[in-house]
């Protein structure tokens, strides 16, 4: 390579480059914390608005109500059993937001793939495994496909209501119940309603966003939906067993279309990286890896994790520069929670310094550990990936035994 070339293609890529660092993390938060707090907050400040200007005074019914229920003094069992018993009322609370969401989530066409409860990780078809991520304590998720193709903005914004309108919902039945609430039943509606409310407000954390940030964003915000849209149909494709380069173009131009400051940026990014990457368009993946890294500090750890993984393979495999692939790998020494990863980059740096043997070994660990992960979708389609990288290194041992070169092979 000349060296104008390697300047220009150094200064588009700065961060995969190691020239500049990696954008640091933004600060953690749980969305499914955040929203109940806030909601419980709106709901507080409303019976405080209520006391002074409302026609019926709400702080005597309470007081009145929490003598009721804890007669006598306090002493350290009965401190701990309530704070248990608000922990309960949270995590039921946060297990009806996301089975809301997966519940409406299928009536409307969409596909089961997991769901998670605090540390609790629920994957299709029947398996429970621990969740060790991000806001692993609290919060959850409800990760559902695409099925069906028409009206994907209604059917996507049915599935976001789901959530709130399941607190809500489960609020007014406790509300309605034949015999009187308890201590336990009258927190519960007050979280669901707080949880109902919260959800519903716009607002964005580090890696998520509040179900009321994605129902303004799919009715007011046309590209950002648009971009939404298309990442949740790329994902179906991925998960059907769609090869990264047969991904469709134009659902690929709307993914990258924008850039904000949002994980919606990476995970687009990362994605059209993976195609572009697996079609042999190097200066593109280069770049588009680039706009993954520089968005990373909205990412989750384990996202951040596998982008530098994938800055190290294609600085290995694809610029030959084992020296930068070996920076990234120091650097995730530090953070890396999933051990297959390092194999993989261990396995590039071994190929970009032309020990195929070495490298087909260390390949071979990392399908060890790949037939460890509990989902089995995802480590089916991870082997076919693999596969087709130790069959290129077997062709290119083998021309080299020959006494030939081997510059490109498409396996």
């Amino acid at each position: 390579m000349r060296a104008t070339d390697a300047e220009t293609q150094t200064n588009s890529t700065p961060i995969l480059d190691r020239l500049v660092p990696l954008p640091p993390p933004e600060p953690p938060g749980s969305g499914g914390g955040i929203a109940i707090v806030v909601g419980l907050g709106l709901f507080i400040t409303a019976s405080i608005i209520w006391r002074f200007w409302g026609p019926i005074s709400l702080w005597p019914w309470a007081l009145t109500k929490f003598a009721h229920w804890f007669p006598g003094a306090w002493t350290g069992a009965r401190f701990i059993s309530v704070c248990l018993a608000l922990f309960a009322v949270t995590f039921v609370v946060v297990v009806i937001h996301e089975v809301g969401h997966a519940l409406v989530g299928v009536c409307v066409g969409y596909r089961f793939n997991s769901l998670r409860v605090g540390p609790l990780l629920f994957e299709h078809p029947f398996r429970i495994s621990f969740y060790r991520g991000s806001g692993a304590a609290s919060g959850g998720w409800a990760s559902m496909v695409p099925g069906k193709r028409d009206k994907p903005l209604l059917r996507t914004l049915a599935l976001v209501i789901g959530g709130p309108a399941a607190n809500l919902l489960s609020a007014v039945v406790a509300l309605l119940l034949p015999f009187e609430q308890g201590f336990s039943v009258t927190v519960f509606i007050l979280v669901s309603i707080g949880a109902c409310v919260g959800e519903l407000l716009p607002f964005r954390t580090r890696i998520s966003a509040s179900d009321g940030s994605r129902i303004w964003m799919l009715l007011r915000d046309r590209r950002r939906s648009e971009r939404w849209l298309a990442i949740l149909k790329l994902g179906a494709q991925i998960k059907d067993g769609a090869l990264p380069e047969s991904l469709p173009a134009d659902c690929l131009a709307k993914a990258i279309a924008i850039r904000d400051n949002s994980v919606d940026t990476v995970v687009s990014h990362a994605i059209a990286y993976s195609a572009a990457f697996h079609q042999r368009r190097d200066a593109q993946a280069g770049q588009l890896l680039e706009t993954s890294l520089q968005y990373s500090s909205y990412a989750a750890p384990a996202v951040r994790e596998a982008m530098m993984c994938d800055a190290a393979v294609f600085q290995a495999r694809r610029r030959k520069r084992a020296d930068l692939a070996e920076q990234w790998l120091g650097l995730m020494t530090q953070t890396t929670q999933v051990s297959w990863l390092r194999l993989r980059v261990e396995a590039a740096i071994l190929e970009a310094r032309g020990d195929i043997a070495g490298a087909l070994r260390k390949l071979d660990e990392h399908e060890k550990a790949l037939l460890a992960l509990p989902n089995k979708t995802q480590w089916e389609y991870l082997l076919r990936l693999l596969g087709r990288w130790k069959s290129e290194l077997h062709y290119s041992g083998a021309m080299r035994d020959e006494g030939g070169s081997v510059d490109f092979v498409e396996v």
